[in-house]
């Protein structure tokens, strides 16, 4: 069964998503959003970077 056949065969879901909306493409939008919100949050790759130059500004007496 294709996914034409299957979504003509769903009247209740239709009706639901006029009334209610697309629940589960409101759903998938704000799980994108929020995977690229914790992402930025995560990404620590300014810190390491901003390290690696401290470190290699550093005065070393023996180097």
């Amino acid at each position: 069964m294709s996914s034409i056949e299957r979504s003509e065969n769903l009247p209740i879901y239709e009706s639901l998503v006029r009334e209610r909306g697309d629940v589960l493409a409101e759903t998938r939008k704000v799980a994108e959003q929020t995977r690229a919100h914790a992402r930025r949050a995560l990404d620590w790759s300014a810190v390491r970077d901003s390290q690696r130059d401290r470190e290699n500004r550093a005065f070393s007496a023996f180097g």
